[in-house]
């Protein structure tokens, strides 16, 4: 992958992610206990993607996608914006490989 393509990629996850964050912040109807998962996911997700992390290799990517994927889907019906966010970063994130 050439390496503008490669840094495109990397700022849509970043701009991604501050939006869930937004989007988080803003929602009155989302529990602390997911808020607090979605936080943990944006952590797992940044570290997956700066490859100079050294621990990168210990978080389990099947297991984040599985997550993004699950909640996606649960926040379908009630927090459409929310969900449609969770997808375009999974997206981002098979394009770059993770």
């Amino acid at each position: 992958m050439p390496n503008s393509e490669k840094t495109n990629q990397r700022n849509q996850l970043k701009i991604r992610l501050e939006e869930l964050h937004n989007q988080l912040v803003k929602s009155s109807h989302i529990s602390a206990a997911d808020r607090d998962l979605m936080g943990k996911m944006v952590m797992g997700i940044l570290q997956l993607e700066d490859v100079q992390q050294p621990d990168a290799e210990a978080i389990d990517e099947q297991g984040l996608r599985d997550t993004l994927e699950q909640k996606s889907l649960e926040y379908e019906a009630q927090h459409p914006k929310l969900a449609f966010t969770l997808r375009q970063i999974l997206d981002i994130l098979t394009r770059m490989g993770i």
